[in-house]
């Protein structure tokens, strides 16, 4: 049940999802656990560039993604894949704040979760991150250059 004045979550289709981290084990549980609640895992990327060159060859619905990473950063693969293609992502990190102070706080079409991720956390932070990004427009305005200092 939900709470009281609040709709109740409402389950989502079938997603492609997309997933990057430099840690195997956190790549191997969201491998695990995408599939058990109806989703597929599409792309399981150790880095950013692995995750922008999949993402390319088959854009996903949605990308979780470590904010974190060597050669290049979540939001910086995120940057680039949104040049293409407005996917909605979410953000994982042990370290929020770089998130919540940098250029794309607020934005619609990132959302955060912290490590530890939890299998109860995923599927409403998927929720959230397809109706927060629902009519959002682009997540790069194409008049505004993006950021040079990402995070």
């Amino acid at each position: 049940n939900a709470p009281h004045g609040q709709a109740p979550l409402m389950p989502n289709p079938s997603l492609r999802i997309a997933i990057a981290d430099d840690e195997r084990d956190i790549r191997d549980f969201l491998k695990k656990v995408l599939p058990l609640l109806g989703h597929s895992v599409v792309v399981a990327a150790a880095d950013g560039d692995e995750l922008v060159a999949a993402c390319a060859a088959e854009p996903p619905d949605l990308i979780i993604t470590d904010l974190k990473m060597p050669k290049r950063d979540g939001l910086s693969a995120l940057e680039e894949i949104w040049r293409t293609s407005p996917v909605p992502a979410i953000v994982i990190s042990a370290h929020p704040e770089q998130l919540t102070r940098g250029p794309w706080a607020g934005s619609p079409w990132v959302s955060l979760l912290i490590k530890p991720v939890r299998m109860s956390e995923l599927e409403p932070a998927i929720i959230l991150a397809l109706e927060k990004s629902r009519g959002a427009g682009s997540p790069i305005a194409p008049e505004s250059p993006l950021p040079n200092d990402s995070v």
